[in-house]
């Protein structure tokens, strides 16, 4: 084939024409290293720059190419042979060859400018794309990795392309394409690129390294990777967020905030927040509000969450994306999963049966029922080569399932027959642990020492005792085998983690204060989550600190990626994948074979965990806005009310309880002259508040501290000042009383039991207030003396919602128009299968007989009713909470894609059965209010097909997916003055401004 190779590229070297020469140079230089075959069309754009010189590009390409280069019968352009592409980019002395970095540079400046067209952006936004589009996006920075470092202007063309608005129309035709990957692996090769650049660079003159920006392509290879796992959820549902919606929620430090979040039309600006870095965090999952996750695996490209629902949701573990074969529904109880080592299997074992399903399609291949006596898994592993499973229960035994045979059963392999010790209870097994082959196991129990056996025989190798005394045992929690060594790591009930090797009875330990514990694949690191939020990772061999992570909400579960680099957890109703610098440099000074650095070293640079290692995160409990603007305050976990300035930031902490009790309320008055919180201790605090003009700080005066605990029971609930601030209502749960603000005495109080139940001021009447039910709306004045009760009256089904016995209907929150004449009370309908919301919608109720222009009412029963009525389903269901109402009846709200929303509700004049709610279609209805779920859900699919909403939901901003927890979505609030909607994360308050809310 030499011989024959060497004669087409002498017909190409021997071409007299130069020019010729130098086309056919190019033309070669696309096909021999193009990363797939390209179309003719794409070749013609790709070669822009020189289709002038070409009027039939296939015809010069079978004139030119010596025969190197084909075209097929789909019009694609491919070498005649792999072999040719050996010849031409593998040898320097043949007649013809190509230059396989120069071929690699070339392609670079063609998909560079292919993503520099002028007008791209229109294009994309008109599906107009060029046809080398696609190739150009997905295929420039593994061009670049390739080109020789030493190349001036490859440095300037990246530099032009990164320091350009160029850089985000590329993100979003990848968002465009959904292909978000690509801009991990952009990430990667843009680090390896200037880590080469940055050699090539090493000991030259200041003025070279003017060529190329390094440090702008270093933060855009942070950059990109940070952008996929926050904001993917975004840009998937909307490419078009790049440009203005996603750049404002990027730190100040990074290159997309710099170039783009600094906008000048202030449209959308975020301020509060004291971190200038990225954190370690690389993406949240959210499984949605009412769902909670039990455990997190992560296998192969795969991450596993079991969630309360019996199903397990996967994700990709480089888009953080959710899979097309997620979520895996069991259909019953589910008490463990376990993954596959390569993760294309996943087994869950259930109450009756246990399953393995196809990651990649979902589909189950194998049901099998589990034994009669119904035993609990304590332990899953995938042994031979991933064909039999290994289970082992609460009964003592092992058994294993091949799914290789058919038909596949559960066979016993061993059973444990524990000699109960003297002093000590032999109890049900709490805990297993197989280790990596499944010749060992060991078993914990609450009464009884942790054993460890050989599951062949079985042999009993013996107990783990506790180092302070011989007999000690201690109840172990968890407990996982090293990989590679005959040793279990695990932890006790109290915080410390302890390291036993069975077969020398040598034990060691560690306080941590941890409840969750996970080993890495290669056994040399192993991590620790507590109750306050923490993780902690140590060195297998010294018990060494490496990192400490302070973060949100309680570590339920926690795992290694399988390349060691991250770490992902569960707190509750999210998951969180970690990547500090500390696991990368461990990770590469562990495959070269150098020095592992020490605890104060090892902490990552420019990491949020790092600045606040010392301690945790003081969660935000309470918040609020002052109703004339600039200042707002916070109450945390730990019994602190923090007090803010919008543009000089925490301005001091006025509150701190001596015993820690949480702050349970913060609310302000109208006039912004009083601030009142309460704590978990039944202690309500007011403030007199000067808030002062210009640059002074505003001045807070001691007012009173009432303790409640001997007046009322239950929680404090709500407080609300009277409109001109002389008076204060609190509810507990049991009582609602009313406060002076003159003395501070108690002046009424009034038994109730409304913990379901929330209080406004009347709209129309200052002088009174309204207690606001799932059933009924009772009008009260100050003085707690009933002035008017309404009933609701639902269409269908004139349940009371309170008594009944498998329903629980709480209103949240309820939200007056602007106009005063509407309101809207979000009510959260919980059983014990499910929680939905339904959205009540009404005219404000008259404390006076007879109603004129008010709610319906019934004479004949001869009491005052409302006919409320419900948002459609098709809305509803897409709404989290509501937030507030802006002028013309625009309701904001956070939807469940955790974007910020609004939907303009058009009242009509008289609200009846048939009456339009949401415009803009003028045919759209309102759905009878029922009591009973499966009322509410049948009520809302019978009249959906009535209730067409033209329009979706107005998109104001998205919150990054790593803002996402329990407290952000509970206390997200609209600062109606300041046009910003108040949002905690991380012990802080976001304050996200936005033009849109005024």
């Amino acid at each position: 084939m030499e011989a024959i190779y060497n004669r087409m590229a002498s017909t190409i070297a021997q071409n007299p024409s130069t020019t010729d020469r130098a086309l056919a140079s190019t033309l070669l230089q696309c096909a021999t290293v193009s990363l797939r075959v390209l179309a003719v069309a794409e070749l013609e754009q790709a070669l822009q720059e020189d289709m002038y010189r070409i009027l039939d590009l296939q015809r010069s390409i079978a004139d030119l190419c010596g025969g190197f280069v084909v075209i097929d019968n789909d019009g694609n352009v491919a070498m005649v042979h792999q072999t040719a592409r050996e010849y031409l980019l593998n040898s320097n002395d043949r007649p013809f060859c190509v230059d396989k970095g120069a071929a690699h540079k070339q392609m670079f400046e063609n998909c560079m400018r292919s993503l520099m067209t002028v007008g791209l952006r229109a294009r994309v936004k008109d599906n107009r794309q060029p046809v080398f589009l696609e190739y150009a996006a997905k295929s420039w920075s593994s061009h670049l990795m390739l080109t020789p470092p030493d190349c001036a202007r490859t440095a300037e063309t990246l530099s032009k392309f990164l320091g350009g608005h160029w850089v985000l129309i590329w993100i979003q035709v990848l968002a465009t394409y959904q292909q978000l990957g690509v801009l991990v692996e952009a990430s990667k090769h843009l680090s390896r690129y200037y880590a080469q650049r940055k050699k090539f660079n090493a000991g030259r003159s200041e003025q070279d390294h003017l060529v190329l920006k390094q440090e702008l392509v270093d933060r855009w290879a942070e950059d990109l990777v940070k952008v996929v796992g926050k904001f993917g959820m975004v840009l998937r549902g909307n490419p078009e967020s790049i440009y203005k919606l996603i750049p404002p929620f990027c730190p100040q430090s990074s290159a997309i905030y710099q170039q783009f979040g600094r906008t000048k039309d202030k449209s959308l600006v975020v301020s509060g927040l004291s971190g200038q870095n990225w954190d370690d965090s690389v993406a949240r999952m959210s499984f949605g509000p009412g769902t909670y996750a039990s455990s997190i695996s992560a296998a192969g490209s795969q991450i596993a969450i079991l969630v309360s629902s019996g199903r397990v949701i996967l994700y990709d573990s480089s888009t953080f994306e959710e899979a097309t074969a997620s979520p895996v529904r069991h259909s019953e109880r589910v008490y463990r999963m376990e993954l596959a080592s390569n993760g294309t299997l996943l087994a869950t074992y259930g109450y009756l049966t246990t399953r393995i399903w196809e990651t990649s399609t979902g589909l189950c291949r194998l049901t099998v029922p589990n034994v009669e006596s119904r035993p609990g898994p304590l332990a899953m592993l995938w042994t031979k080569n991933n064909t039999m499973l290994l289970v082992g229960t609460d009964d003592r035994r092992i058994r294993s399932l091949d799914i290789s045979q058919s038909p596949s059963t559960w066979q016993l392999i061993a059973e444990l027959d524990e000699i109960e010790l003297e002093g000590h209870i032999l109890n049900s097994s709490n805990h297993m642990a197989l280790n990596s082959d499944g010749r060992l196991i060991a078993v914990a129990y609450r009464g009884h020492p942790l054993s460890a056996w050989e599951i062949d025989g079985p042999v009993h190798i013996g107990h783990c005792w506790r180092t302070r005394e011989e007999v000690a045992r201690g109840e172990v929690i968890e407990a996982v085998w090293h990989p590679h060594g005959l040793e279990v790591l695990g932890l006790y009930i109290e915080g410390v983690v302890f390291k036993w090797r069975p077969y020398d009875d040598e034990t060691d330990e560690l306080a941590t204060g941890a409840c969750r514990l996970a080993i890495s694949r290669d056994g040399n690191l192993f991590a620790t989550g507590d109750v306050r939020g923490t993780v902690k990772i140590y060195t297998t061999a010294e018990f060494g600190l490496l990192y400490r992570l302070a973060s949100e909400d309680t570590v339920l579960s926690l795992t290694f990626s399988p390349d060691l680099r991250r770490f992902y957890d569960v707190r509750g109703n999210y998951g969180t994948a970690w990547e500090p610098n500390a696991l990368t440099r461990f990770s590469e000074q562990r495959s070269t074979g150098g020095r592992v650095e020490s605890e104060t070293e090892s902490l990552p640079r420019n990491s949020a965990a790092s600045e606040s290692w010392t301690g945790r995160i003081d969660a935000i409990t309470a918040l609020a806005g002052s109703p004339i603007g600039r200042l707002y305050c916070c109450g945390t976990e730990q019994g602190v009310v923090h007090l803010h300035d919008t543009k000089r930031g925490k301005l001091a902490d006025i509150y701190a309880s001596k015993s820690f009790f949480g702050i349970e309320q913060v609310t302000w008055s109208n006039d912004g002259r009083y601030l009142c919180f309460s704590d978990s201790s039944k202690k309500v605090i007011v403030r007199s508040m000067n808030p002062r003009t210009g640059d002074l700080d505003p001045l807070v005066e001691k007012g009173a501290e009432i303790t409640m605990k001997n007046v009322t029971k239950g929680p404090m609930q709500q407080l609300l000042f009277h409109p001109d601030s002389s008076k204060l209502l609190v509810r507990s749960s049991s009582t609602t009383l009313i406060i002076s603000i003159a003395d501070f005495s108690s002046t009424q109080s009034l038994e109730l039991h409304t913990s379901q139940h929330r209080w406004v001021i009347h709209p129309q009447d200052p002088a009174l207030i309204m207690d606001v039910g799932p059933s009924s709306i009772r009008i009260l004045d100050w003085d707690l003396a009933e002035r008017q009760v309404y009933n609701f009256q639902y269409s269908q089904t004139p349940l009371d919602v309170e008594s009944s016995s498998n329903l629980v209907s709480t209103v949240d929150r309820v939200l007056v128009t602007t106009d005063k004449r509407h309101l809207l009370a979000q009510i959260s309908l919980t059983n014990v299968h499910s929680k939905d919301k339904a959205f009540l919608c009404f005219r404000t109720p008259s404390c006076s007989l007879p109603l004129a222009a008010s709610p319906v009412i019934v004479p004949a029963t001869g009491t005052n009713t409302i006919t409320p009525f419900m948002l459609p389903l098709s809305f509803s269901s897409q709404v989290a909470f509501s937030l507030s109402f802006l002028s013309q009846n625009n309701l904001v709200l956070l939807s469940k894609d955790f974007s910020v929303r609004s939907q303009r509700l058009a009242f009509p004049s008289n609200l009846v059965a048939t009456s339009a709610l949401l415009t803009p279609s003028s045919s759209e209805s309102v759905i009878p209010a029922m009591t009973e779920t499966t009322g509410v859900l049948n009520a809302h699919q019978k009249n959906e097909k009535n209730s067409v909403i033209e329009e979706p939901l107005k998109l104001l901003f998205s919150l990054p997916g790593d803002w996402i927890s329990r407290d952000c979505l509970a206390l997200c609030a609209v600062w109606g003055v300041e046009r910003s909607v108040l949002c905690p994360r991380n012990g802080e308050v976001a304050v996200v401004r936005c033009s849109s809310l005024a």
